[in-house]
């Protein structure tokens, strides 16, 4: 297992660090570039691990990482839905990712007080890794080093106490050996990740994560009259554009509030950034073309890009997902 888990840790590890860094460092010298680094929030980076897996260990280390997502709720579901979609070929203890991994369907076989043991272990490994994955690439390089030993150290209790169990038959151990012997710490990562291949990919997807949290919806508390102007709130919209419970706007005040989505724009440097990344990713310009005059500003084209940006973070996740248990794909 030792040789496997450092695959692990040259192929997957190492490399992906590699590429968040590059990604991380270039998105935060963009928006410094036009002087708005306070919209380079560190919560993104976080997300963009659950999204963006890049491989069976990272979709596995993602789920820990959604524990502390400080973003809108339709953020979180779009990266449940990808790490699960990464991690369904694994159906094995509840879908639990942290036993997935290291002991892969051994707790379907193991009962009684042997299964009660492993059970324990992996509810340990779970709290030695909580609260993962830090923002800062050198803090991340370390956490995902203890994470991948704490997937082994798990791997090796569930051996152990398999093979101190005294209920289990010769026949039952060897059967649950077997479901060790298949987990994803105990064999080698097919391939390696390409940092030059998955950093712009990890980059385009900080975007379009900022981008998917620019919409509000802005409701009219008091219209305008002749002698001022009328007076608006507005707050985050949780629901991603895709889904059903996405706001609408209405202009009849006949019929509710006056309200409508709106929608922010990163500015110039970063909107260059993104047509690039998306040029080189998808191989076309994020933003339409407008008019002599630039971009349109009818508020209608800036929501369009939202909605947008959540179908480029699928697209990426689908291109990023393992193409085998054991495979990696960037």
């Amino acid at each position: 297992m030792s040789d496997a888990v450092d695959a692990w840790q040259a192929n997957v590890c190492n490399p992906y660090i590699i590429a968040y860094n590059t990604a991380y460092k270039s998105y935060h010298d963009i928006f410094k570039k036009q002087d708005d680094s306070d919209k380079a929030r560190a919560e993104l980076f976080v997300t963009a691990a659950a999204i963006l897996p890049g491989s069976i260990l990272m979709a596995t280390a993602a789920t820990s990482s959604l524990r502390v997502i400080a973003h809108r709720s339709a953020v979180r579901l779009l990266a449940g839905r990808s790490t699960s979609r990464a991690l369904g070929v694994y159906n094995a203890v509840a879908g639990n990712a942290t036993a997935t991994f290291a002991i892969g369907k051994a707790l379907d076989i193991v009962k009684d007080e042997t299964g009660k043991a492993i059970k324990e272990s992996v509810v340990k490994a779970m709290s030695n890794t909580r609260d993962l994955l830090a923002t800062d690439p050198l803090n991340r390089d370390k956490q995902l080093n203890s994470w991948l030993t704490n997937h082994k150290l798990l791997a090796y209790e569930a051996a152990d106490a398999i093979e101190r169990s005294r209920t289990m038959s010769e026949r039952d151990k060897e059967q649950a050996y077997d479901g060790l012997r298949a987990a994803p710490v105990a064999n080698k990562p097919n391939g390696k990740i390409d940092p030059a291949r998955l950093s712009p990919k990890i980059e385009l997807g900080f975007y379009m994560l900022w981008l998917l949290d620019s919409d509000v919806l802005v409701t009219q508390t008091s219209p305008a009259t002749p002698y001022g102007g009328g007076r608006y709130s507005s707050k985050p919209i949780d629901a991603l554009p895709s889904s059903k419970d996405y706001p609408r706007s209405n202009t009849d005040s006949g019929r509710g509030p006056v309200q409508w989505i709106g929608a922010n724009r990163p500015g110039g440097d970063v909107e260059d950034q993104i047509d690039k990344l998306h040029k080189q990713v998808r191989g076309s310009a994020f933003y339409a073309p407008g008019s002599w005059f630039g971009k349109s500003e009818v508020n209608q084209a800036k929501v369009k890009e939202v909605a947008e940006a959540e179908r480029v973070l699928a697209w990426l996740s689908d291109k990023t997902q393992p193409l085998a248990p054991l495979g990696l794909r960037t």
